[in-house]
């Protein structure tokens, strides 16, 4: 049985049960009636879910426990029969948005979008994409590679604290793409692209400015397809 979980606030604890059942505000608004909005204003400091909101909440979510939602105390579901895993976004890097600023965080909100559920994710993990190509395979290094199928779990960063020589996933006009990051000692406007199978894959450059996003590999699990 799923431990007790405590959160501070109700919307705290609707984050909580919206990540496990895999929906999005857009999904809640629309399923409880609610006015678009209410839940982002809700996160603001100070703030919470109105009790009037809570009630349309639980009248819709039957499976929720009301004592926890409501006070933060006992279990987050009524019934015995839990979720096994957290489930998570998987992307398609081939959409639209992921070339676009904010895109890729954008693609993870979709409604609609598959869901994998894996134990043992790490718990800052926000989204998965399926990694293609060999240009990851280290062949030096082996258990550091990216296999092509391999599910690659992220957690969005600011661009101004990426570690130069880590490897990242990072989205540009052209579409998302993992690779080791370096500066160039020269020219402080473009970064260094490096792949691990260097042979057939060059370093290449590109400017700073068409970076979109980045995001931190959080873990890789390599799917084997026969």
């Amino acid at each position: 049985m799923r431990d007790s979980i405590t959160r501070d606030r109700r919307i705290d604890r609707l984050d909580e049960y919206a990540r496990i059942r895999g929906i999005n505000d857009n999904r809640i608004t629309k399923e409880c009636g609610l006015s678009l909005g209410t839940l982002g204003k809700s996160r603001k400091p100070g703030k919470d879910i109105s009790l009037n909101t809570a009630r349309k909440i639980l009248d819709t979510y039957s499976d929720i426990n009301r004592v926890w939602f409501l006070t933060g105390r006992g279990q987050m579901f009524e019934s015995e029969i839990q979720p096994d895993f957290i489930t998570y976004p998987l992307i398609d890097t081939s959409l639209a948005q992921c070339g676009k600023a904010d895109g890729l965080s954008e693609a993870s909100k979709m409604e609609d979008l598959p869901r994998i559920a894996i134990p043992g994710i790490p718990r800052e993990t926000e989204f998965f994409i399926q990694a293609t190509g060999h240009s990851m395979i280290n062949h030096e290094h082996p258990h550091l590679s990216i296999p092509p199928s391999s599910l690659v779990g992220l957690s969005k960063i600011n661009t101004g604290i990426i570690r130069w020589g880590e490897v990242y996933a990072v989205s540009t006009i052209d579409g998302i793409m993992i690779k080791r990051l370096l500066p160039d000692e020269n020219d402080q406007t473009i970064v260094r692209c490096l792949s691990y199978n260097s042979e057939e894959f060059p370093e290449f450059v590109i400017p700073k400015e068409e970076i979109k996003e980045v995001a931190r590999i959080t873990c890789v699990v390599p799917v084997m397809l026969r």
